[in-house]
């Protein structure tokens, strides 16, 4: 951001002039103290910050960084274990979640299976083919490693398509890390078939290929994220080591809160496999935010000629209170999984350990760090930016020239940008969530193409809805009959194809799988009222068939747990939401002391997710964006990103909302009037949020190239968010918002406890 003017004379404050750590041309400090929340001549002083906790760490620097050191490798050292992850049954809920925990205590002898699935590139095949490729694939894949048989061919009724089944010496959990000698085979297979489509599905080879993707994904991030964000830091500093700093803090807290949450997971409870990815998406986002404003705010005092340690010191009494205030109610909206519970308990232990990390260490490890390097801190600086370093803050940069023409019309602004968030969140009225299937993976998986394949082929190896009974195994031929005599009134729904009930037997005889086959993708939105037409056809049915057989158990498991934990998902989004704003409007109240104020930010928050959700919904239930992403829609949103994305957008833009704030209250205290406070604070905190926020946007941009749907939904829909919130609501909406408010932004009644720093 460029300026043409300095500050005018008497406007406040030693934060307006350069952001430079060298001396440069600066203008006199305020007699009033910029970091005081108490201006002279009347108004109320609720906080004294004195910076005590920075100050402290900038007098004992090396045995601060000898103590983050230590807590880094330990952390390091708790990561070598390993991370327990959840398991289907940990996550499932209702009816299907007690399925999933009766099939899964269950041995039924029969190990995972790999399908080679064969398809000639027109016409049929013939038997003597069939037999002929049923011979070939024994020879290939009998006695490779992991290899445990060979089934025998099987045509589909069409004649177009063939089966042979692999079956794998693993179990489930396991059949990823043996499959590659069977993958290595089909391959091999397809290249002496030039006539023939042939490929391989099965648990192993999807898991083995999305596997593979997601690292690939990953690594591209890695490479791609860090230089872009220290490109971003670089503009920002205009010095190599400044730039460096918060992305090192940034990595330290990343690394110490994976040792933290590896631990739990191994001694309190497993953790998501993709708790790892969100830590990592969060720590870097908040560890950059946080250490960029405490870095940015001890430039300023540093340039408007403070000494070394008393600028760090005032530096942690604002923006670091800003920071503790902030990562508060990013905890805070993190919480609010844990009141979800389930799944979502274990994607929120490393955001919430991850956050905390992140604002320790800007309360002590930054401040000793700069003390530690002190006016080198500009080191390796940038041809020509100390002069637009020493230009920015001023309140005529293009931020506070628009902050000046909201004030001046506030009631037209604030409508104007109410009116757009309202456009861009409308489309959220029509959100629709499901838990994907093989659907929602890429085409151009191998794996997709095998299972559309065999799915057209033969229906019954598709989506299915188990009815699971566990019974004595005295009772086993009871199970059968009650099953058996259950099928037709299944079929009766006219949602079930097949032709005779298949059953599958544990070897104690206790547990009974019956699949009914259902013509539907597990994102089609008529799933939901297919599933609750067959339990309700058949469940009530096989129980009374077993009424008299004691301890008799009847479950509806299979695609239903899909269905059920989507519902679950959508009933705990309100719940979370209210938790959430309320423990926001608190916090918020507690540490600034308005009433109106506290209301107001949750309002904002609102509208900044709402355009969110419009947004998540208008890309990924329409096919407009496909090409443009590199998905193919299946009309629904993945079930769990709303609620993981509405308590990270809250969290996250705190972090622009409380820094503004802070700097509007800094005006206001030290003698501004509320219109001029708001152009002043905005103009002051705008280069480190455009700063912070082209970071965020860049990292999270990266996520919406990945291959996964679900990442695309998030890094899309957190990547919008940060824009509207840093751009439309943190340049118009909230300083139309203050100005509107006046006064009352600052000042509350005195019985509300202020948070003094």
């Amino acid at each position: 951001m460029t300026t043409t003017a300095s500050t005018p004379p008497g406007a406040l404050g030693a934060g307006s002039a350069s952001t430079g750590l060298l001396p440069g041309p600066t203008a006199p400090p305020d007699p009033v103290p910029s970091t005081s929340l108490g201006p002279p001549g009347g108004r109320r002083r609720r906080n004294r910050p004195r910076g005590s906790v920075a100050a402290w760490c900038v007098r004992h620097r090396w045995r601060t960084l000898a103590g983050a050191f230590l807590v880094l490798v330990g952390a390091v050292l708790l990561m070598g274990p390993g991370v327990r992850t959840t398991t289907d049954a940990d996550v499932l809920v209702g009816d299907s979640g007690l399925a999933e925990q009766v099939r899964s205590g269950a041995d039924f002898g029969t190990p995972p299976t790999e399908n080679i699935v064969i398809t000639p590139v027109s016409g049929t095949l013939s038997d003597a083919q069939v037999a002929r490729l049923g011979t070939e694939a024994k020879a290939a894949y009998t006695g490779l490693a992991g290899v445990g048989g060979v089934g025998e061919p099987v045509r589909s009724a069409d004649g177009r398509t063939m089966i042979v089944p692999i079956a794998l010496d693993a179990t489930e959990e396991t059949a990823g890390d043996v499959v590659d000698p069977v993958l290595r085979a089909t391959r091999a297979l397809a290249a002496d078939h030039r006539d023939l489509r042939i490929g391989q599905v099965g648990p192993g080879s999807i898991d083995s290929e999305i596997g593979e993707a997601v690292d690939a994904d990953f690594r591209r991030a890695e490479l791609i994220s860090l230089p872009v964000t220290l490109a971003v830091l670089l503009i920002a500093f205009g010095a190599v080591l400044a730039a460096g700093i918060p992305v090192l803090l940034g990595i330290g807290a990343v690394g110490t809160a994976m040792g933290i949450s590896a631990l739990v997971s191994r001694t309190v409870t497993p953790v998501d496999e993709s708790a790892q990815s969100l830590l990592l998406l969060i720590g870097l986002a908040v560890g950059v935010d946080y250490a960029l404003f405490v870095l940015r705010r001890s430039r300023e005092e540093r340039a408007a000629g403070l000494p070394v340690r008393e600028a760090i010191a005032r530096a942690g009494s604002t923006a670091g209170r800003a920071v503790v205030i902030s990562g508060i109610t990013v905890i805070v909206a993190m919480t609010g999984m844990l009141l979800a519970g389930g799944l979502y308990t274990s994607l929120a232990i490393g955001a919430l350990v991850v956050v905390a990390i992140a604002v320790v260490a800007s309360a002590t490890v930054l401040p000793a760090v700069l003390s530690l390097f002190g006016d080198k801190v500009d080191a390796l600086r940038l041809p020509g930016t100390r002069r637009r370093n020493a230009r920015r803050g001023a309140v005529e940069s293009g931020w506070g020239r628009l902050a000046g023409r909201v004030t001046r019309h506030p009631v037209l602004w604030a409508l104007a940008a109410a009116g757009l968030l309202g456009a861009l969140a409308a489309p959220a009225t029509d959100l629709r969530t499901a838990l994907h299937g093989a659907e929602s993976l890429p085409d151009s998986f191998a794996t997709v193409e095998a299972y559309n394949r065999l799915t057209s082929a033969f229906p019954e190896d598709g989506t299915t809805a188990d009815v699971i009974v566990k019974a004595p195994a005295s009772a086993r031929d009871e199970v059968r009959d009650a099953l058996q005599s259950a099928f037709p009134a299944a079929l009766a729904t006219g949602h079930v194809v097949g032709e005779e009930p298949q059953l599958t037997v544990s070897t104690d005889g206790t547990v009974t799988v019956m699949p009914l086959a259902l013509p539907v993708e597990t994102s089609d939105e008529r799933l939901e009222g297919i599933v609750e037409d067959v339990r309700d056809a058949v469940v009530p049915r096989v129980t009374g068939s077993l009424e008299r057989v004691p301890g008799a158990e009847v479950h509806l498991g299979g695609v239903a747990a899909n269905t059920d934990l989507t519902r679950w998902m959508d009933d705990r989004l309100p719940w979370v939401v209210g938790f959430v704003l309320v423990l926001t409007f608190l916090v918020m109240l507690v540490s600034f002391g308005s009433l109106w104020l506290a209301a107001v930010t949750v309002g904002l928050n609102l509208l900044s997710v709402g355009a969110a959700y419009g947004v998540l919904t208008l890309v990924f239930q329409n096919s407009w964006a496909e090409g443009l992403l590199g998905f193919t829609s299946v009309g629904s949103v993945t079930a769990w990103v709303p609620m993981l994305m509405f308590v990270v957008l809250f969290g996250l833009s705190m972090d622009y909302h409380v820094f503004v704030v802070s700097r509007v209250r800094e005006a206001w205290a030290a003698g501004a009037g509320p219109r001029e406070s708001v152009r002043l604070g905005v103009a002051r905190s705008a280069g480190v949020v455009t700063s912070a926020a082209v970071v965020m946007v860049a990292v999270f941009s990266i996520f919406a190239a990945m291959s996964l749907l679900e990442m695309k939904e998030l890094g899309v829909g957190l990547a919008t968010a940060v824009l509207v919130d840093a751009t439309v609501v943190r340049g118009v909406l909230l300083p139309a918002a203050l100005t509107l408010l006046g006064r009352r932004a600052h000042t509350g009644p005195s019985w509300i406890p202020v948070f003094h720093h």
